[in-house]
């Protein structure tokens, strides 16, 4: 019998099966590391355990393969977003990793991700940018995307924020976090992650598609320019989803009454 999960709220409904107490960026958080030791670490995690790891995980437990990688060859030579679909845990922490080959992936996360006890300097290590909420740390953080984009390497924005598992649809999201890739003039690519019937198992495989280039307009205001790229982003994702994912393992109804 299929699984049917009921929801009330598109935008902050969370069905992620963790659950982690979080907290706020702490203010001796560095979000930019010197330490030639924790930069050599960083480097052999990412590269020689996490990307490997990644790809047998990927390609194992979802069967996962990426379409229409090529249009990434465009800017090859320049930092870029990448705006993915919020459907898994550990696979949409893995899948960026193998969008592309060269560059290292940097996600931006929940605080709640460094506020799991004794992994903090690891998902750091890994690439992970926690939200910050204060001015200070806002600074910060943008300069650490900003370091990021101007070193040729990749930034990977959930725009839905909430994980909802096997989601066929693309849930409707804010032009809010659009306002990096306008503020550094950076490229934006759409991977939308579609669900199709494997031949053997009930559970679908994952098939990934590229989209874009997407340039932010300089002739508008910032505002204007972030709702432009998210409608381009959100179209791409919109008219993938509907051609691609053909499998739906778990139902999601949404409940009419609040509170039902």
């Amino acid at each position: 019998m299929k699984k049917v999960i009921y929801y009330s709220d598109e935008k902050n409904d969370d069905f992620s099966p963790l659950t982690i107490n979080a907290r706020e960026v702490p203010e001796n958080f560095s979000y930019i590391s010197k330490n030639v030791v924790f930069k050599a670490v960083s480097w052999f995690l990412y590269n020689i355990i996490c990307r490997p790891i990644a790809k047998l995980y990927l390609n194992f437990v979802f069967l996962c393969k990426f379409k229409n990688r090529k249009v990434l060859k465009q800017v090859k030579k320049q930092g870029y977003f990448l705006y993915i679909n919020h459907t898994q845990t550990a696979a949409d922490a893995f899948l960026p990793t193998c969008v592309m080959d060269r560059k290292k992936n940097y996600i931006v996360v929940s605080p709640a991700t460094i506020s799991i006890p004794g992994i903090k300097n690891l998902v750091k290590m890994l690439g992970a940018v926690p939200l910050a909420s204060t001015y200070k740390k806002q600074k910060e953080m943008i300069n650490c995307l900003d370091s990021v984009i101007r070193k040729k390497n990749v930034v990977t924005i959930y725009p839905e924020a909430h994980i909802w598992p096997y989601y066929t649809k693309i849930r409707e999201f804010s032009e809010g976090s659009f306002i990096y890739p306008v503020k550094f003039n950076a490229p934006v690519f759409a991977v939308t992650n579609c669900y199709k019937k494997r031949l053997i198992g009930k559970k679908p495989r994952i098939v990934s598609y590229v989209d874009g280039p997407f340039y932010p307009s300089k002739d508008l205001s910032r505002k204007e320019a972030m709702i432009e790229l998210k409608d381009k982003v959100y179209n791409a994702m919109v008219e993938r989803s509907e051609k691609e994912s053909n499998y739906e393992y778990i139902t999601y109804i949404k409940n009419e009454k609040k509170g039902e």
